[in-house]
């Protein structure tokens, strides 16, 4: 039965007796490395902590405000005297000065826990005030390390193994400390050092430390201190010697802490610390654990420190109550080895047949919260106070109550101690007790690679095969003074081994879990071999070549890459469809090694030349070449003939063509890349004839006289006229056009007519008419009656408005023209008695035109 949980029992105990004016009832002391960043004659920063149980029984002084702590060179024996410099606070102790005085940091309330209602119980009461004194001291170097030492007066004089008599009998407390070539952290107990142990029966406790820097801890009982040989209670000048250890009474020693005979027992675990207690009579017990730090250094284990622990046990009556009960080591194994990286899940059961409330704690460095493990007990990762290394977390229920621990080692969280898993498993009822026991979980690195397979002489800048022995799934591999040829993750490695010198080649595994293993190594002489050279243009583009010259250790090479070989003196010509490096091997040297030299040819992409699709234009029509532009690349068109812009990706085109068949101009294209590599493009440019059209020849046409315009039609064309008025048909090639002219004067028509090639060409011709007017219809004015229709007469007649530009045709009928024909008046001898005397005239104007005739005249 241990820690915090048993003092439920112990503080409702009633007292054994009177209280005497004393005050310590245990404590223990925990140091760590902090850097070297102290001042120049004190450089190495330590912090200490004295972690003291003050009685808080009635009467019981009051706790000290400080803790005076010594500090001692391991390698002399020898008081490290302290100034300021070293700490800021001093302290004297007897003749001894140049001590720290530590300030108390915590002090916790009167630990009063509670019992369930109804509960009583008999024996002997401890409540205790838990208090702690923090200080960080800087320290000159020491090869060997230093004591801490605590001492003060004072202990509980009732304990009932120890004879303290009637003085303030010392409680000394002291941890060795590792020195700063060895940065270490003493351990920390996880439990309190006061506990309950039942009367007549078994108690266990737990005594288990955390060690942060996962070294191997062996606990053992020790006889508690009291005074020092040379100054009694007051730190020495010295230590060692060790303190005094404090007398036992009769009945009582180191090997019997709780008395002899049946039924007295003390038990503790070397290596985890759980202690079991049995004791027959009532009282306060002293006992001491001391832990001792183990480390292995260059492949021996060497005794890092030893901290001591001063507890108190206290044995009362407890009511008859069976206790709870962890799972079997067969059911629950309380040890487990477990790879880096792979997942680890204990589930935990405890019961207690009664079907009390039931508490079961998980306290681990692993289940540090937020912090670098990711461990966790029943869903939760841990919560740990400050400045504590260990967690806890809980799970509770009834009369069975479980938990499950789950680990997954990260990588890196290998180490030679287990890590400890403390389990408590508490009853909360009336008498209830606890169980304690510790899960050990050791982590191992996965299995290295055994041994490296290969040549460990090699010649210079040859390539050579390596394979792994070994379990590891994947490698890494590293080479020094060559390179990996060829993916790295593998059992066997090709290695370009580099210039003459010591070389190194380097396997790592990785183990299932992706944890990498230690790294196992094979030195690699490499030789030396004939120098060869190769020079030449080590970047060309696609599709040109290069030649490579060599010189060096010939007179025949050979060249090998990109799936050729050349052999001869050189120079070797290659031209690669891709950038490939080719090796140059000479003649061998008297250590049998091949000189040989690398050329990596790199082949340039060759840009993109898009200079268009075909084109076809009808004379002097625009397209547009080419592809949008892109940055960086230059453009140059040829020839430059129609183009608006010779030197742009995506110029236009204009052509004429003045013959009767197509012309075709073909395009080149050159577009050239920053790196000097050019690729060409052409495309043609077809400029169709322009279509034959013909309007006709002009005409001079009377008005409502026909003319035929255009010329016959070419296979394949449209045509289409303009003005559509008067023509036969306007989409033909010749229609006819029947003139109108209702004026007096002359009228000019302008036709057009536009044909359209099949290729969708069109031409356009025009073509005058002109349309002269039809002379108007005119009267005859002169004599229309004669006094004697019998009689012969003469008369003189006239067109009436008749126009001088104008000709006239006289007709006569029963009568001889006298004169005038051709002009506007005439005269007449018209017949005597001549039956159907008549005039008529017929107008041809001025353009030619000849109109109706005119209204002949009858005489009568």
């Amino acid at each position: 039965m241990g820690g915090l949980a048993l003092l439920a029992l112990a503080l409702v105990l009633g007292p054994a007796g009177a209280a005497r004016a004393t005050h310590l009832l245990g404590g223990e002391m925990s140091y760590r490395y902090l850097d070297a960043n102290g001042p120049a004659a004190a450089p190495f920063r330590y912090e200490i902590t004295v972690t003291i149980y003050n009685n808080s029984l009635p009467g019981a002084a009051n706790p000290n405000p400080n803790a005076v702590v010594g500090i001692y060179d391991r390698a002399t024996g020898n008081q490290i005297v302290l100034t300021t410099t070293n700490y800021p606070r001093l302290a004297r102790q007897g003749s001894t000065t140049g001590l720290m005085n530590i300030a108390s940091t915590s002090l916790s309330p009167v630990l009063q826990p509670l019992t369930a209602a109804g509960c009583t119980a008999l024996g002997p009461a401890q409540p205790f005030r838990l208090q702690k004194f923090v200080g960080v001291v800087s320290l000159p170097l020491s090869a060997e390390g230093y004591y801490a030492v605590f001492t003060r007066g004072a202990r509980n004089l009732d304990a009932t193994n120890l004879s303290t008599g009637d003085n303030d009998q010392p409680l000394t407390l002291y941890t060795s400390m590792a020195p700063a070539l060895l940065p270490n952290h003493a351990p920390v107990f996880a439990d309190t050092a006061v506990a309950v142990v039942c009367q007549n029966d078994t108690t266990i406790s737990l005594n288990n430390a955390v060690d942060a820097d996962g070294d191997r801890l062996v606990y053992s009982f020790g006889t508690p201190y009291g005074l020092f040989q040379s100054s009694g209670p007051n730190l020495p000048l010295s230590f060692p010697p060790l303190p005094l250890a404090v007398d036992y009474n009769p009945g009582y020693s180191l090997a019997h802490p709780l008395g002899e005979g049946p039924g007295n027992f003390a038990l503790l675990d070397a290596s985890t610390g759980v202690a079991r207690y049995g004791a027959t009579q009532q009282g306060k017990y002293v006992v001491a654990v001391n832990v001792e730090e183990y480390r292995t250094i260059n492949g021996r284990e060497v005794l890092i420190g030893t901290t001591r622990r001063d507890l108190q046990l206290v044995v009362a009556q407890c009511p008859a109550t069976r206790p709870p009960v962890l799972p079997s080591a067969l059911a629950t194994p309380r040890a487990y080895t477990v790879e880096e990286g792979q997942p680890l899940t204990v589930p935990i059961t405890a019961t207690q047949p009664d079907g009390h409330p039931l508490v079961l704690t998980a306290n681990s460095a692993l289940l540090d919260g937020p912090g670098g493990y990711n461990a966790t007990f029943n869903g939760g990762p841990g919560t740990r106070a400050p400045g504590s290394p260990t967690g806890t977390a809980s799970a509770t229920g009834a009369g069975a109550v479980t938990g499950t621990f789950a680990y997954t080692p990260a990588c890196g969280d290998a180490r030679a101690a287990p890590y400890d898993v403390a389990l408590t498993v508490r009853d909360l009822g009336c008498g209830g007790k606890t169980a304690a026991d510790v899960v050990r979980i050791t982590v191992t690195r996965p299995a290295a690679p055994t041994g490296l397979i290969g040549d460990a002489a090699v010649c210079a800048q040859t390539q050579h095969a390596y394979t792994a022995a070994g379990p590891a799934p994947a490698y890494r591999w590293r080479a020094v003074g060559g390179r990996l040829v060829g993916p790295g993750t593998g059992r066997s490695v090709q290695v370009l081994w580099g210039a003459a010198g010591p070389g190194i080649l380097v396997a790592r595994g990785v183990s299932t879990y992706g944890c990498p293993t230690d790294s196992v190594s094979l030195p690699v002489a490499i030789l030396v071999a004939p120098a060869v050279a190769v020079t030449g243009a080590l970047s060309i583009c696609q599709g040109a070549s290069t030649t490579l010259a060599v010189a060096g250790a010939g007179p025949v090479y050979i060249l090998t890459g990109g799936g050729t070989t050349q052999t001869g003196p050189g120079p070797f010509v290659v031209a690669p469809a891709q950038t490939t490096t080719y090796t140059v091997t000479g003649t061998p040297n008297a250590n049998g090694c091949t000189g040989s030299a690398e050329a990596t040819v790199a082949v340039l992409p060759l840009p993109a030349a898009a200079p268009g699709a075909a084109v076809a234009l009808c004379p002097d029509g625009t397209a547009q070449l080419g592809a949008a532009p892109v940055a960086g690349l230059a453009y140059r068109w040829s020839p430059a003939t129609g183009l608006n812009d010779p030197a742009i990706a995506n110029p236009t085109v204009t052509l004429p063509n003045p013959t009767a068949a197509p012309v075709v101009v073909v395009y080149t294209l050159v577009v050239t890349a920053p790196t000097g590599c050019a690729a060409t493009g052409t495309v043609a440019v077809t400029v169709q004839p322009a279509p034959a059209v013909r309007a006709g020849p002009a005409a001079t046409v009377c008005a409502g006289q026909p003319v035929a315009l255009g010329a016959p039609a070419r296979p394949g064309y449209t045509y289409s006229w303009t003005p559509a008025a008067g023509l036969s048909s306007p989409t033909s090639a010749q229609p006819t056009y029947t003139a109108a002219n209702a004026t007096a004067a002359p009228m000019v028509v302008k036709f057009r007519v536009t044909g359209t090639s099949p290729e969708g060409c069109a031409a356009r011709d025009s073509v005058l008419v002109t349309v002269n007017p039809l002379p108007p219809q005119r009267t005859i004015t002169g004599p229309g009656f004669v006094c004697d229709s019998a009689a012969a007469f003469t008369g003189t007649y006239a067109v009436a408005g008749a126009s001088p530009a104008s000709t006239y045709q006289w007709t006569v009928t029963g009568g001889t023209l006298l004169g005038g024909q051709g002009t506007g008046r005439v005269a007449v001898r018209f017949a005597a008695g001549a039956p159907g005397r008549a005039l008529a005239v017929v107008e041809t104007s001025e353009y030619g035109c000849t109109g109706a005739a005119a209204s002949s005249l009858s005489i009568l």
